[in-house]
């Protein structure tokens, strides 16, 4: 993916139009709609900026990786990222339903974790 689509997706995924991302950067609207449409590339410090903007690495942004931030000197792995994109797409009323759903599944794990362990205490 390359940075005109990162950018447009990001700016999209923050509810944001063109012309509100212009004025945090300082510039004008048409210049994020060349950047969206390949036309134009930001200068170095327009890079930076929206990186720390949208809280994202540089490399993110243009496409060398597909990670969002490193994490704790780590870069995010693959499935992680994976993830993320998709949990971006769900509607809010869906992601209060995936983390009922993933809370389900946690009880699930330690009720048959709890359960496994009794059952081999039962035997020593």
């Amino acid at each position: 993916m390359n940075f005109s689509i990162r950018l447009k997706q990001l700016r999209q995924k923050n509810k944001m139009t063109q012309s509100d991302l212009a004025k945090v950067l300082g510039l004008k609207p048409t210049a994020i709609s060349n950047y969206e449409s390949n036309r134009n590339e930001p200068s170095f410090d327009k890079l930076i900026a929206l990186s720390k903007y949208f809280d994202v690495t540089c490399d993110y942004l243009l496409g060398i990786s597909d990670s969002y931030l490193p994490v704790g000197g780590e870069v995010l792995d693959r499935d992680i990222v994976e993830f993320f994109d998709l949990y971006q797409k769900l509607t809010p009323e869906n992601v209060a339903e995936l983390l009922k759903y993933t809370e389900y599944l946690l009880y699930k794990q330690n009720y048959q974790e709890n359960h496994k362990e009794n059952n081999s205490r039962k035997y020593l």
